[in-house]
This record gives C-alpha cells, structure tokens and sequence, in this order.
C-alpha cells in the first residue's frame, strides 16, 4: 500500500437534504384559484344578458302583417278595430303621445294645438291618417262594415305611416 492510501483524510461534510415541501399552502392556493375559476364561469355564465326590446316600428309591421287575417267581410269590424289599436299603439310607443285614451277628434286636435308634434310628424300623412281613423271609428262604433278597397287602403296608408316614421336602427336600415 501506498503511503497516501494509508493517510487519513477528513470525512466531508453532510449533504443538506430538501425540506418538505409545505403542503397546506399548495392546498390553500390551488383552493383559490378553483374559488375564482368558479366565480368567473358562474359570473360568464349565468349573468343576465341584456335583451334589447324590439323597434315599435317592427312590433307595428308585425302586427299588422297577423291582422291581415281578419281582412274578409265577416271580420272587417275586428279587422278595423285591430288596425286603429296597432296605429295608436305605434304612435305612443314610438313618439310618446297618448293616443289610447283619446278619441280620434281629441287625437287630432291635441296635434294641431302642439305644432311641434303635427309638423315633425304627420305633416305628410294626415290626411290619409285622419281618414284611416274615421273608417276605423265608423267600423268599431257605428257598426259600419268597411270593404275589401278601403281595408287595402287603411292598412297602405298605416304601413307607409309607420315606414316614414320608423326610427333608424344601428344599421342606418
């Protein structure tokens, strides 16, 4: 044996093991971010989507497009009925003036007092309005069947009414 084998040498020092790793604090974390993966899918998920409510222009024409059922001979009394409460009912929504609870005079006469309201509005349609109101009062309270003609024109002069009048949507359409 060697010489060198044969001398002692000093023994190395311990090796550091790693600690263990805390545990509670990975559970507690991983917790939390499950707590707020939850909260953000429930918020994402079941939040309230805002529903826009339809044009009164769109409401108006659809109406009046289901009425055209009652357009027969037997029915031109409800059909007339329908057609003045689908006018009134636009004019109110979309300009927000009473009409439902005033008679056709009282309606027109209201108009011709604020002028602010006839001449932005009705200018071009007042006539045919007017008339369209008559027949509708005359059918609903005189009992006073209109024919297949005037029927048409009611509801031409009610449908160009509400497509000069309609309010523009987002699309400019």
């Amino acid at each position: 044996m060697n010489p060198e084998q044969l001398q002692l040498r000093d023994i190395h020092p311990p090796l550091l093991l790693p600690e263990a790793p805390d545990y509670t604090l990975l559970i507690a974390g991983f917790l939390v971010l499950l707590l707020l993966l939850s909260v953000a899918l429930w918020f994402f998920r079941f939040r309230k989507k805002k529903v826009l409510p339809p044009f009164a222009h769109e409401t108006a024409l659809a109406d009046l497009q289901l009425a055209r059922s009652l357009m027969t001979a037997e029915q031109a009394t409800q059909y007339a009925a329908k057609v003045s409460d689908i006018l009134r009912r636009y004019i109110e929504q979309r300009f927000r003036i009473r009409t439902t609870r005033q008679t056709t005079k009282e309606f027109f006469a209201s108009l011709v007092t604020s002028p602010q309201q006839k001449t932005a509005l009705f200018d071009t349609h007042y006539e045919s309005l007017e008339e369209c109101l008559a027949q509708c009062d005359l059918a609903k309270f005189a009992r006073c069947r209109p024919d297949r003609k005037s029927m048409e024109q009611m509801e031409t002069a009610v449908q160009s009414f509400i497509q000069a009048t309609r309010e523009l949507t987002k699309e400019g359409k």
